[in-house]
């Protein structure tokens, strides 16, 4: 993508320009002197490209699939929403099962050429806690397992880059150290751990909460629990999936005037029913049911979402006093932080926070 553009509002995440010509090139954005090649309206928003780092599925497809079609289908749905970067995130099931997903999305990552780009894999189970497992399989869920990450790893040349992990199960804070050591975020979800327990896994080495409020222990006033101890430590970047069915507007309100934008990520938890009409789809090997943009298992579990990031932007926005700035942090600059990479491309938003254009 070479191109020059002048009007929209260029948001950076820490300043805002407007009525400069803005050079976008191999995923760069710069403001030029030189002529724009088209205009748009000042009330448009530019922002770089936003990044993704929880997500399952989309347009009838799921990383659990195991297959280039299926990664590939992921990645041209994202970039359509303003997502140039994803984690591809895994569900609990056998180990044989886990093994072959890794490696698929290893090859596919390697040779990717299109859509937006798989930037490693968020690991989101099997090591859980067996009465946290929301929609996923507790027949599933094993204790965590040093060996069997490191062989993972090895064979598929590092493509894990995040795990979520119970710190409260057996051998959890030995692996928390080993994921600190070798550059794997070790992310604190589905888990029963109380809030001791949560201090204990961040002084190990938890720096990323995922959902935070979804499928841990809560707040309460005698015992504040694990979501307590998540807003209280700095060093701790925290999931939001912002659809109006996992959180409440008061709730992530509260999340950001407690975290601020600087620690907080914006994430869809998306499945392969993300930009699919009503009706029956499966997740993780579980039938699950979407019906009014709200995603459930046949018991009625919340099962992931459907929820884009510009859906995201726009509750966002709705529920804070938030600025175009601070979600640039939080869909972009955070999570392009938390994996060591830049954020690459940009998006063009029209004045209602439509898709207008992505440039990648």
């Amino acid at each position: 993508m070479n191109k020059i553009i002048n009007g929209p509002t260029y948001h950076t995440g820490s300043e805002s320009f407007s009525a400069v010509n803005l050079h976008i090139h191999q995923g760069n954005i710069n403001v030029t002197e030189q002529a724009a090649t088209q205009t748009y309206p000042e009330s448009y928003h530019l922002i770089p490209g936003m990044i993704d780092m929880h997500i399952h599925g989309s347009l009838g497809a799921d990383v659990m699939d195991a297959s280039f079609d299926a990664m590939q289908t992921i990645a041209d749905s994202l970039l359509t929403q303003g997502t140039t970067g994803f984690l591809a995130t895994t569900m609990s099931a056998e180990v044989d099962k886990i093994e072959q997903v890794l490696i698929t999305v290893a090859e596919f990552a390697a040779q990717q050429t299109q859509g937006a780009k798989v930037l490693g894999v968020h690991l989101e189970g099997p090591f859980l806690a067996p009465d946290y497992v929301g929609a996923q399989r507790r027949e599933c869920i094993i204790a965590p397992d040093i060996t069997l990450l490191k062989h993972w790893q090895a064979i598929t040349k590092n493509i894990i880059k995040m795990v979520t992990i119970a710190p409260e199960q057996p051998n959890s804070i030995e692996f928390i150290e080993y994921c600190r050591l070798n550059n794997i975020i070790a992310s604190f979800g589905h888990s029963a751990a109380n809030y001791q327990q949560t201090i204990d896994g961040i002084d190990a080495g938890i720096t990323h909460a995922t959902h935070l409020f979804n499928a841990m222990c809560g707040i309460h006033h005698r015992k504040p629990g694990a979501v307590t101890a998540i807003l209280l430590r700095d060093e701790v970047y925290a999931e939001l999936i912002c659809d109006q069915k996992h959180l409440s507007p008061a709730i992530i309100d509260l999340s950001y005037q407690m975290r601020g934008a600087d620690k907080i990520i914006l994430v869809t938890d998306a499945t392969r029913a993300q930009c699919m009409p009503n009706g029956e789809y499966e997740l993780g090997g579980q039938k699950i049911i979407l019906r009014d943009h709200s995603v459930h298992l046949i018991d009625g579990t919340l099962a992931g979402s459907v929820l884009t990031l510009p859906e995201a932007i726009k509750n966002t926005l709705a529920a804070t006093q938030c600025s175009m700035n601070d979600i640039v942090k939080m869909t972009s600059s955070n999570p392009a932080q938390q994996l060591s990479v830049k954020p690459h491309g940009a998006v063009l938003l029209d004045d209602t926070l439509k898709i207008v254009d992505v440039f990648n």
